[in-house]
């Protein structure tokens, strides 16, 4: 019977543990038919420090922890347009006029693209709404009242960039100049009730792994996308309990999904990020790293430590994997999860219809230890 704790740490996204219970929910449920498993899951649980649910298959018992930090996300959330300006504001700073941006061109031309995707539409919008407003009131100037002409104007400046707006949200456009905007801030964004939740994390981990010191478990930690960048912290803090304390962490394994780690590694002003990555690497971990090209928010099998600048010889670090989704689905299914962006960034996390190199729920679930179920 292998006995396995799994603590998530999700993205930047203000949903909260009941979002990904359901999400979790509804794929075991179609991976269980497709497959024909006999899986047992229970409900959630919020009684404790942090949510949890329980997964029991044949000799497996795993528990499954979500490690909430959406209430700070919901803080610093973007919400309009104003924020939305601001959201560009910051990556223009931090990532164009350092000249960042080449560096992440040179690493990965996909995350480059994506990364201006929402800044030049926000621009376009905005010049486009301004323009049309602007020409609106001159022809109209000629043929009614200023007062009528300046009005006209204003409503259809606003109500085209309205337009722009949402329909730039169902492009996931503002989704990832959130992520963005927050990695480029996260040298300010982790200072205080972030910083603080990631140390509860890692004493929860800590103690758990501590508790477990049998030869029949194990302990996954589990992150996906900007939960990357806070694994790198909270992995840090407990590896470094481990080492104070002389505690074993052979039996924690590292799981990193869409990582998006280089928006705040690469940063001139990230030294005591870079130096935490430095310390993580000097670990040899049981740690995997998927990145799929068509997730735009991520780095597609980057060496986020190399490219960090803070590799050395004794180092170790991640085996950098790609998840093959296109072996993983069926055509006519993968054709459009392509076009669906904020479906393949999250696809780490769903049930999947064919037998490849990543199956999530063989990882989480079934027995076997995860370094067995990897496939290179």
């Amino acid at each position: 019977m292998i006995k396995r704790d799994v603590f998530y740490i999700a993205g930047y996204d203000p949903k909260g543990y009941r979002y990904y219970y359901l999400l979790f929910k509804r794929n075991l449920e179609e991976y269980k038919r497709r497959f024909e498993l006999k899986v047992e899951l229970s409900k959630s649980d919020a009684s404790k420090d942090f949510p949890f649910w329980r997964v029991n298959a044949n000799d497996v018992e795993c528990q499954y922890t979500f490690l909430a930090w959406n209430d700070i996300v919901k803080k610093n959330w973007s919400q309009n347009y104003k924020d939305a300006l601001y959201d560009c504001y910051s990556f223009f700073r931090i990532y164009t006029i350092t000249g960042l941006f080449i560096k992440f061109g040179k690493e990965s031309i996909y995350q480059l693209i994506t990364g201006y995707y929402p800044f030049f539409y926000v621009l376009f919008s905005l010049l486009f709404s301004l323009g049309f407003g602007f020409l609106t009131l001159y022809f109209l100037s000629f043929y009614i009242p200023l007062f009528f002409a300046v009005l006209a104007g204003i409503l259809l400046t606003y109500y085209s960039n309205k337009f722009l707006y949402d329909y730039g949200k169902k492009l996931a456009v503002f989704w990832i100049a959130r992520i963005c905007s927050f990695c480029a801030n996260w040298q300010e964004r982790r200072v205080g009730d972030l910083e603080e939740r990631m140390e509860l994390f890692a004493q929860k981990i800590y103690h758990t792994l501590k508790e477990n010191q049998k030869e029949n478990y194990e302990l996954i930690l589990l992150t996906h996308s900007v939960g990357c960048v806070l694994c790198i912290e909270v992995l840090a803090r407990v590896l470094s309990l481990c080492k104070e304390n002389g505690v074993d962490f052979s039996r924690l394994k590292i799981l990193t999904l869409g990582e998006c780690i280089p928006l705040v590694s690469y940063q001139k002003k990230a030294l005591d990020f870079r130096k935490k990555l430095e310390f993580v690497a000097g670990f040899d971990l049981k740690w995997y790293d998927y990145t799929s090209v068509i997730d735009g928010a991520c780095f597609p099998q980057v060496d986020f430590i190399r490219t960090s600048g803070v590799y050395a010889k004794e180092h170790f670090g991640p085996k950098l994997l790609n998840p093959r989704f296109h072996t993983l689905y069926k055509p006519q299914n993968y054709k459009k999860i392509k076009r669906d962006k904020n479906k393949a960034h999250f696809l780490y996390l769903m049930s999947v219809e064919n037998n490849g190199a990543y199956d999530f729920f063989n990882f989480i679930v079934l027995d076997k230890f995860l370094e067995e179920k990897i496939k290179d």
